[in-house]
């Protein structure tokens, strides 16, 4: 028998029979999210409270994290935290974080609400002040699926009639945001502009931030009340606006008919300022008018143009299967048909489609045969739909396709300059910041799929908007590390650019806690890390994070 010596303190013998992984703790996916809390630097709007053995950044904390990686209901929220790292990293017991301290922390972080708007508002202009010179503001709408919630009203929204609320939120160029509200269900989008200028006036620097907002949002008082509060602004008319406001017949106008055939041959030269100007492979623009404080841009987009036309023959296809369909139906009637009722069966699914114009059907009258219950045969009076498309009245209303027009009050113009390009803001930079709102429609799409804001298993008012407010905080943490993403490109990691990819690669980083069971002892150590889970870290800047020595914290309780 050989006899080995062991000088090392702590060292025993065993077999690799003893030796068993008995629990993982989500770590390096929770352990990313949570450094870029850190990184802006959200735990100094929340005051500290010596009578609080969990302070409320804390409990914001876990909750924004959670809604990162796996969102849950608040009352699992602290199943989920025992299962991860976060007590070793935050120094938080689990016994602390419980449903009831949850529900009650909900209402002291919505109390932040407006610190935390303010923390990153002076924070974004002062670490990133280009991109604080155009910010987007839009709503949208999130169902509830009960009746509870004051704030929730039944009413239209973008998921049809359904009980909702509206998030508002403001983002800068970027996407990240700095404010937001929940409103009541209904709250139409006109009527929000006040309430915005209510709370940012004082915040915006007037004359050097720019507010892009949609078109529905565009109103006489709204526009004005931006004027008066010297708020500068750009936004886009309704399409049945810009004949009026351009004074040009859309129909008629030989150079309009050019530019439409253009529309998939390519944009026209420009002949004269009176024309319109490239500004890019897509897109043409022409300078229209200064009327008072607003200035009128109408562009022409080749993409939208085809987008549009091409939607606008898929809807009279779509139209022709419907007809088809509902002929099937008829002829398969048990009892006879009213033409009146019928013919508005094809009316509504014309105007649904948008279809009125240049679409109409012909209806003729057919009999058929059936049997009834008594086997004996029935004549029925029935129809068959053919569908008329007026193609002169195709090319009528297709004669907006592709153009938009921009409304704006950048009307200061160079010293001395007269002509319409000499404005100070150029047309490009008026056009490409309404272009570039997509950021806050992403913003949206995020905030209502990966960060889960519905279903939303809060009733109280208060409970429900600061559940809105750590939804936000997550999108802010998510989109900041999908910027690191695509700023570094990585080597073996190149393939993942969204903070979905990023946190999947990184959550099979775990803290893996092992027993011996012949020595009866547990001990924690981290999985070892993958070359590509070095390589993200190093794109997003978080290389320290595989320093991390669980043996070594000062967490107030081991995980169980």
């Amino acid at each position: 028998m050989v006899m080995w010596g062991f000088k090392k303190t702590g060292s025993f013998v065993t077999t690799l029979k003893d030796i068993t992984v008995a629990k993982h703790f989500s770590y390096l996916d929770v352990a990313a999210v949570n450094s870029t809390w850190d990184r802006w630097e959200l735990n100094t709007v929340f005051r500290s409270d010596r009578n609080k053995d969990v302070e409320t950044g804390a409990i914001a904390r876990i909750l924004t994290v959670n809604r990162c990686i796996d969102p849950v209901s608040k009352s699992q929220t602290p199943k989920w935290f025992s299962n991860t790292a976060l007590p070793w990293i935050l120094g938080v017991s689990t016994e602390s974080v419980n449903a009831s301290r949850v529900f009650r922390e909900l209402e002291a972080i919505e109390k932040r609400k407006e610190d935390i708007c303010k923390h990153l508002f002076e924070l974004l202009s002062d670490k990133e002040p280009q991109s604080m010179k155009s910010v987007f503001y839009d709503l949208s709408s999130t169902t509830f699926s009960g009746s509870k919630c004051v704030l929730m009203k039944w009413g239209h929204c973008k998921e049809g009639y359904r009980n909702h609320v509206v998030l508002a939120i403001v983002v800068n160029e970027a996407g990240l945001p700095f404010y937001w509200e929940v409103l009541p269900g209904g709250t139409a989008d006109s009527k929000t502009i006040t309430w915005l200028m209510s709370r940012l006036k004082e915040r915006f620097k007037v004359g050097e931030t720019t507010l892009v907002f949609d078109r529905g949002m565009v109103s006489e008082e709204n526009l004005t009340l931006l004027e008066e509060e010297k708020i500068k602004y750009i936004s886009a008319m309704d399409k049945n606006q810009i004949e009026h406001l351009s004074g040009l017949d859309f129909e008629k106008s030989d150079r309009l008919k050019r530019i439409r055939e253009g529309g998939t041959k390519g944009i026209p030269k420009a002949k004269g300022t009176n024309y319109f100007l490239k500004l890019d492979k897509n897109t043409s623009y022409r300078e229209i008018k200064i009327k008072g404080n607003r200035r009128y841009i109408l562009c022409f987009n080749r993409q939208l143009f085809n987008d549009q036309r091409k939607a606008r023959k898929q809807a009279v296809v779509d139209f022709g299967s419907f007809c088809k369909q509902l002929n099937n139906e008829l002829l398969q009637a048990k009892n006879s048909r009213k033409k009146e009722s019928t013919l508005k069966k094809f009316k509504r699914a014309i105007l649904r489609n948008k279809l009125n114009g240049f679409v109409d059907v012909a209806l003729n009258s057919v009999t058929t045969e059936i049997k009834n219950k008594e086997g004996k045969n029935k004549k029925i009076d029935t129809f068959q739909s053919t569908v008329q498309v007026n193609d002169k009245g195709f090319i009528t209303a297709g004669k907006l396709d592709g153009f938009w027009m921009l409304v704006t009050n950048h009307v200061e113009k160079k010293e001395g300059r007269t002509t319409p390009n000499s404005f100070i803001v150029s047309a490009k930079q008026t056009i490409n910041p309404y272009r570039d709102k997509v950021v806050i429609e992403s913003s949206f799409r995020d905030i209502k799929s990966f960060i889960e804001v519905a279903p939303v298993y809060v009733w109280n008012e208060v409970h429900v908007k600061a559940h809105y407010t750590i939804c936000v905080l997550a999108h802010l943490l998510k989109r900041t590390q999908t910027h690191d993403l695509h700023k570094n490109s990585g080597d073996s990691s190149a393939d993942i650019v969204t903070h979905e990819k990023l946190y999947d690669e990184l959550s099979d980083c775990m803290i893996d806690c092992i027993e011996v069971e012949s020595a009866k002892l547990s001990v924690y150590n981290m999985t070892k890390p993958s070359a590509k889970q070095k390589d993200l870290l190093d794109r997003i800047n978080m290389g320290e994070l595989l320093k991390f020595d669980p043996s070594k914290t000062n967490g107030a309780a081991k995980l169980k």
